[in-house]
């Protein structure tokens, strides 16, 4: 007995977690101050159950080693948090009320004690509810799903994401300064980030407000778009464009001179794959052509 006890894993550990509901906004309620922004209401709450596989068996929302010390340190028998116990034995079936078979989550903020055996197994079952409930605030971001409702936080991570915020906001400013007296660029970003398509005649200072728009709503995306490394080259197909020196049909870019796909054999001549045509070094004499008659045609105007 002593030896199974000292090979026990333990997996409590002294933190404090928050799932936090994401609020979206639908056709019906677009203010952020009625009760029913998000699409959830105050009050209202929603209920996670431990998932199920095809067979009807419970996911295991616990490794084994997880398994094993909380039953100890729960005083259960072995095997009692086993998914495959009968319904009125099962810990994680809803027919039996000494079970957890579920965490029920609102619009504030739920608080999760993961020193807490109970509190640790119900944040095993949201964790399992992946469709629903994104396991931290980088996936959130980086891999977002239509049908995420919460979040898990850990303590750090509103410090952290404030931080990356704020440095990704200074940097973004740091390369608008570069094209802020640019239509053309500050055009092609307000594109590639709305799908707007601006006129030639917008003004300087519109075109410097959207983009301060843009950079206070996502700094990350409007950085996406301007270090994108085939940015300059996108930049000139699309002046190319509007001097009639490259043709657009649809979506693809054909060398005007003499009709030619802007891409590689077996590839459509879309704006990234003509940007990165153009990009190589046999294709170098064609880009410099490109890029000293849009000189000139600036010149022109």
């Amino acid at each position: 007995m002593e030896k199974e006890q000292n090979e026990l894993k333990n997996c409590l550990r002294n933190e404090r977690i928050t799932i936090r509901h994401i609020p979206k906004q639908t056709g019906l309620v677009d203010n952020p101050k009625h009760v029913l922004y998000g699409g959830l209401g105050e009050g209202a709450t929603r209920t996670f159950c431990v998932p199920k596989l095809k067979s009807g068996v419970y996911v295991n929302v616990l490794t084994k080693d997880e398994k094993d010390y909380l039953e100890h340190i729960m005083g259960m028998e072995y095997n009692a948090l086993s998914v495959y116990n009968k319904p009125a034995n099962n810990f994680w079936s809803d027919a039996n009320v000494n079970g957890i078979s579920n965490i029920v989550l609102g619009k504030d903020d739920t608080y999760l004690d993961l020193s807490n055996p109970n509190d640790y197994i119900r944040y095993k079952i949201a964790l399992a509810n992946k469709d629903f409930i994104a396991p931290d605030i980088e996936t959130l971001q980086e891999r977002p799903k239509a049908t995420y409702q919460f979040v898990i936080l850990r303590a750090d991570d509103e410090t952290r994401n404030a931080q990356q915020q704020m440095s990704n906001t200074m940097m973004s400013y740091k390369e608008f300064g570069k094209i802020e007296h640019d239509k053309d660029a500050m055009r092609f970003v307000i594109l590639s980030i709305t799908g707007d398509e601006l006129a030639f005649n917008t003004s300087e200072a519109y075109l410097q407000t959207k983009i301060n728009e843009l950079i206070q709503a996502d700094p990350k995306l409007f950085l996406k778009v301007i270090k994108d490394e085939l940015f300059s080259t996108k930049l000139l197909l699309r002046q190319c464009v509007a001097s009639g020196l490259v043709a657009k049909r649809g979506d693809f870019y054909y060398n005007k001179a003499d009709n030619s796909p802007l891409c590689k054999d077996g590839e459509n001549p879309t704006l990234t794959n003509a940007a990165r045509y153009l990009m190589g070094p046999r294709q170098q004499e064609l880009l410099f052509s490109l890029q000293k008659q849009v000189q000139e045609s600036k010149k022109e105007q």
